[in-house]
């Protein structure tokens, strides 16, 4: 019974024994391959990104005419080159052709019409122009004619028929005297019978010229002057009206001849319209190309089955045929990440691969980065990425729109700088530390301060020195 157990005991010994000489010397991680040192490196940061490649110019091409005749007679192949100014895409101009001449007949038509009321209107003119000359000049006769019976012919004519009654009223005076003294002649005894009784019927003779005279000399002042005067005066009225009338009826005739010409001549300018709209769509029927580019088809439900324009299509207006991209300037569409954003800046420069051309590399410069960030799908919490477009410097006609390629975007470079590999960094709330070796083993927990850091690297502010080692594992918890 003694011996087994002293057989235990010494069992029990050895398994010690072995069992301490298999502990290792050191802890987990006093080896120099999950260690890094801090010393001084150049720092470069770079964004790589995945795009597709584009026209930074392009043009779709649509059928511009405005009705929905337009049929394709000739169509340019897909994916040519072409220069600018070639002929894309022809329609049947038969339709606009033949609308074109019958309107421009009718514009024609309209223009000899216009030219004959402009020659009306200037008749009309000449005519009412004559027509207010002459009745002027019967207002300036009738004017004259007044004032001479007013202060001319009238009177003269009252003073001669005035000097008509004195003249009688002399002769019967002088008669009448010659009388008296032969009645006196005879009462002193020289009585001649024949000579009394002729000088008495010459008295007689002239009392009647007298009166005659007299009444004339008043019918003409107080009755015949007077309507002289008056219907010179009438007729001078008369005259001056007639010259307002005429000229108004000279402007209402003017009025409606131009009137005439006005309507004319709209109809003339609404045909002109159509036709110069004719013109532009039988010149739509051709479509050239606005810069160099290559022909792209435009692929879209035609007939009922998604295909490509052919021959014999007859399009709606503004129904795209082809997409015509300008390759001489070329731009990649890409996204990055709402934590990288930081390292970008408009006018940045970057390098581009393109996976179908590997020996291609090209440069080119930052252009723009998005406003708006995109979810990669709808649910909540997932990462945001915003658009960036990087345009190239140079142009390869090997290049087509939608190639796939990579950017390299050069952030920052730093020359010897002091850093730590980033597996050294650890973050805690918003504080960042690493664990630094210690001399006599073990490592020691120390708060940093970090900068500029990409894939492999961390820029060190503060809180290391040059040479020391730091853990590339979080011991912290051990």
């Amino acid at each position: 019974m003694k011996t087994s157990v002293w057989v235990i005991i010494l069992f029990l010994a050895i398994g010690t024994t072995l069992a301490v000489s298999y502990l290792p010397t050191s802890l987990p991680g006093d080896n120099d391959q999950i260690d890094g040192v801090a010393k001084k490196r150049d720092l470069r940061v770079e964004l790589h990104v995945v795009g597709v490649l584009d026209a930074a110019q392009s043009h779709m091409v649509s059928s511009a005419i405005r009705d929905a005749n337009g049929k394709i007679v000739y169509l340019i192949e897909d994916g040519v080159r072409v220069n600018k100014g070639d002929v894309l895409v022809k329609f049947d101009p038969g339709p606009y052709e033949n609308l074109f001449a019958q309107l421009k007949s009718e514009v024609a038509s309209f223009e000899a019409a216009v030219q004959a009321a402009k020659q009306t209107v200037s008749f009309e003119k000449n005519q009412v122009e004559r027509e207010i000359a002459n009745a002027k000049y019967n207002v300036n006769v009738a004017r004259l004619e007044h004032q001479r019976m007013r202060d001319g012919d009238g009177p003269l004519k009252v003073s001669a028929l005035q000097e008509e009654k004195d003249k009688a009223m002399l002769e019967l005076q002088r008669h009448e005297a010659f009388y008296k003294d032969l009645l006196s002649l005879k009462e002193e005894g020289f009585d001649n019978k024949s000579e009394i009784a002729s000088v008495k019927e010459k008295v007689a003779v002239y009392r009647d010229k007298l009166q005659t005279a007299d009444n004339r000399y008043q019918s003409y002042k107080k009755h015949v002057l007077p309507a002289l005067l008056e219907s010179a005066l009438a007729k001078k009225e008369n005259t001056s009206l007639l010259v307002g009338q005429t000229i108004q009826g000279g402007i209402h005739k003017i009025a409606k001849a131009e009137a005439t010409l006005i309507q004319i001549d709209s109809k003339l300018q609404a045909q002109k319209s159509a036709l110069s709209q004719a013109q532009q769509e039988l010149e739509k029927t051709v479509i050239h190309a606005p810069f160099d580019g290559i022909v792209i088809h435009y692929e879209t439900y035609r007939d009922g089955q998604k295909r490509k324009p052919r021959v014999g299509d007859t399009l709606f207006p503004n129904q795209p045929i082809l997409y015509l991209p300008d390759i001489s300037k070329m731009i990649v569409k890409s996204k990055a990440r709402e934590i990288d954003l930081y390292k970008l800046k408009l006018g940045q420069n970057g390098v581009v691969d393109v996976d179908a051309y590997p020996n291609a590399e090209m440069t080119g410069k930052l252009t723009f980065i998005g406003a708006l960030a995109t979810n990669t799908d709808d649910k909540a919490g997932n990462e945001k990425y915003f658009q960036i477009i990087f345009t190239l410097d140079k142009e390869d006609k090997n290049f087509r729109p939608g190639m796939t390629c990579r950017v390299s975007i050069l952030s920052q470079s730093l020359t010897g700088v002091l850093s730590i590999p980033i597996q050294a960094m650890f973050v805690e709330g918003q504080t960042s530390y690493c664990l630094v070796r210690k001399k006599l083993g073990g490592y020691a927990r120390r708060t940093i301060e970090t900068g500029v850091q990409n894939e492999d690297y961390v820029q060190v502010i503060s809180g290391l020195i040059e040479g020391e080692r730091v853990s590339l594992i979080d011991r912290s918890e051990w």
